[in-house]
């Protein structure tokens, strides 16, 4: 029987959660056609970014995986673990410490070998820099719209009302 532990995430905090229960139900067809015999344990973080791990339901899970609940953890994309390379290393060295498999199962690499690993590596740093590039376009659109006079900062404050 194998023991697999599914971890999905999504930054934006949404009511319908499609994201979330995509990545869950993809990663669930994927072992199903794979092994006879299959236990689920569901992680999810809904609105959390990947730019750190400081996530309740991956804290838990990275908690539980030393304590060897499961011999696999799996993701839809190696940047729903971490958008940090030094965390996503840290995240997978304590997982083959505690003989804890990671798979993702869009990317198709096995990082036990010397190729997976420097792929994996890659793709993480990948995701980085993604975050990093998204962070930047957004500082550059708040300052424009500064420049441009308009409220850049959501909702305006109690009392206060947009003017078009």
């Amino acid at each position: 029987m194998k023991r697999i532990a599914i971890y999905s995430r999504q930054s934006k905090e949404t009511e319908k959660g499609e994201s979330v229960k995509n990545q869950i139900q993809m990663c669930k067809d994927y072992f199903s056609k794979k092994y006879d015999d299959c236990i689920f344990q569901i992680f999810q973080d809904e609105g959390f970014s990947g730019g750190n791990t400081n996530r309740p339901q991956f804290q838990r899970m990275m908690l539980l995986a030393k304590r060897h609940e499961f011999d696999c953890i799996a993701c839809y994309k190696i940047d729903r673990i971490a958008r940090n390379i030094i965390d996503f290393m840290n995240t997978f060295d304590i997982l083959k410490k505690n003989s804890v498999s990671l798979v993702s199962i869009t990317e198709g690499f096995d990082p036990n070998t010397p190729t997976g690993m420097m792929m994996m590596t890659m793709i993480a740093g990948f995701a980085e820099m993604e975050r990093m590039s998204i962070a930047q376009r957004i500082k550059d659109n708040m300052t424009e719209l500064a420049k441009l006079g308009r409220w850049s900062g959501g909702t305006p404050p109690f009392g206060y009302k947009p003017v078009k």
